[in-house]
């Protein structure tokens, strides 16, 4: 008996030494695996506040990826890094100059710039809520003397002062370009040969450019979700390459960087890429719609690039392309607020009788609608949109970036039950062109090439848009 007791207490024991170190190679391991990922994440310091004091700097964090513990170890290769990422004029061939006295130069310049890539992804994938701090940093490139950051600080503090000023000074100069801008983008079309009214009934598919109906194109997707990619292969389809000659292309990025003011605060403060872009953004927003129903009311062929992440004004958009061949339409007030808080969205507004008899229509055929949804994962999309602002100056804020794939993932089912015809891709692929997960055509059913779109269009729709890194 004594011995049983005494066999079941050293099995227990041995149960529990077991078990214990079970936990303890787990700890290990989850530890090892912390330390790792830690090594990837950016340095940040914050105050007594939570405000942030300092961000590691790009080229820092290169040379700390590639294991000097010390940039100043390694200043040649701090350099090259901070003029990769800002794509400086000759980058690529000072690298190439960097190795060329080694006898593999040939490799470790491409293993470099993987490097480099790499890092790129990794820098960018935490501390979204710094992101403005981050993108700042680099497009001022090394960190800068004492006398250029004390010239920053005051630049940032008279940040709105300068907007004011520059706003009122090119306040006229910028209808008119404006109106320049607008009248580009429509351009001339040519004349439309007359058609019986018999013929004016049903959408008409896209076939012989004077025997079809005219298209208007919703390209729709988060920001930087990849839609100026996939419209690139789109325009090379064999409709696309005999209609886009006399297209009307809309996008009102577009519009925003010919602005007037825009190109001039980003010529006096190319650090504020975020700051101006938002300043005109509701400006190129007017130009953009206002191009819009210019264009449909001729009707145009039409290729509307944008979030549609406002599920009202694309709504009504759609209707008014619906209408477009019977009735003339004209801009309406928009989104408003009333006196009893209210909101009224009006984006469109028939032209009255009295006004249209002014105007002589020929018999038009109705629209055909055509929807091209475009998403991929959030993370790339916050390093896709940051490496833009990079490149054009012209930057958003990651939250509004994310809210803008949550909103066109919630609104893409109701699209494609509006439209003729849908398809949406997925640019999740660093290599190769974008996949199309999902066709409707004419009235049948949304038909699934793959399931695999869902994770990305239904992260966005169901998850809270705004995370401080990537995985949070």
């Amino acid at each position: 008996m004594q011995q049983d007791c005494n066999g079941k207490a050293t099995l227990a024991q041995i149960l529990v030494a077991s078990s214990v170190g079970v936990l303890i190679a787990a700890a290990a391991f989850y530890h090892q695996r912390n330390v790792k990922n830690h090594k990837l994440v950016p340095k940040i310091k914050f105050d007594s506040s939570k405000r942030v004091v300092k961000l590691e700097r790009f080229a820092d964090y290169v040379a700390r990826q590639l294991g000097f513990p010390d940039k100043r170890q390694c200043p040649q290769i701090c350099k090259l890094a901070s003029d990769y990422i800002n794509k400086r004029e000759g980058c690529e061939d000072n690298i190439y100059a960097f190795f060329s006295r080694e006898p593999d130069g040939d490799s470790l310049f491409v293993k470099l710039v993987e490097e480099f890539e790499r890092c790129i992804l990794s820098y960018f994938a935490f501390h979204w809520n710094c992101a403005d701090i981050a993108l700042t940093q680099v497009l001022l490139g090394p960190e800068p003397e004492p006398k250029k950051r004390l010239k920053n600080i005051l630049l940032a503090a008279s940040r709105e002062k300068r907007f004011e000023r520059v706003t009122k000074n090119l306040k006229v100069a910028r209808v008119f370009t404006t109106l320049v801008e607008e009248m580009k983008a429509i351009g001339l079309a040519q004349p439309k040969p007359e058609i019986d009214e018999s013929e004016c009934t049903d959408v008409m598919a896209p076939v012989a450019l004077k025997d079809r109906s005219p298209v208007l194109l919703f390209m729709g997707g988060g920001m930087g979700a990849g839609k100026s990619t996939v419209l690139k292969d789109i325009l090379i389809e064999p409709f696309w390459q005999e209609a886009s000659g006399q297209a009307v292309v809309i996008e009102a990025d577009a519009f925003k960087e010919s602005d007037v003011i825009y190109r001039a605060l980003s010529s006096r403060c190319h650090n504020d890429a975020v700051h101006t872009a938002e300043l005109v953004h509701q400006s190129s927003t007017d130009a953009a719609s206002s191009v819009l129903v210019t264009a449909l009311n001729e009707g145009r062929d039409v290729i509307m690039d944008g979030t549609l992440s406002w599920a009202p004004f694309v709504v009504q958009t759609i209707t008014m392309a619906r209408n477009v061949h019977r009735k003339r339409y004209r801009m309406g007030p928009g989104y408003q607020v009333a006196a009893n808080g209210n909101v009224i969205e009006n984006y469109w507004e028939q032209v009255e009788d009295e006004e249209e008899e002014q105007v002589t229509t020929k018999k038009r055929r109705p629209y055909r609608i055509e929807l091209v949804g475009v998403v991929c994962d959030a993370y790339l999309s916050v390093i896709r949109g940051i490496r833009r602002a990079i490149y054009c100056r012209r930057g958003v804020r990651v939250r509004s970036q994310l809210k803008s794939h949550k909103r066109f993932a919630n609104a893409f089912p109701t699209y494609c039950q509006l439209v003729d015809q849908a398809r949406l891709y997925c640019t999740n692929a660093l290599e190769g062109p974008p996949k199309v997960y999902l066709l409707k055509k004419s009235c049948d059913l949304l038909k699934l090439h793959s399931t695999r779109f869902w994770p990305c269009l239904v992260w966005f729709e169901f998850k809270v848009p705004v995370r401080e890194s990537f995985g949070a």
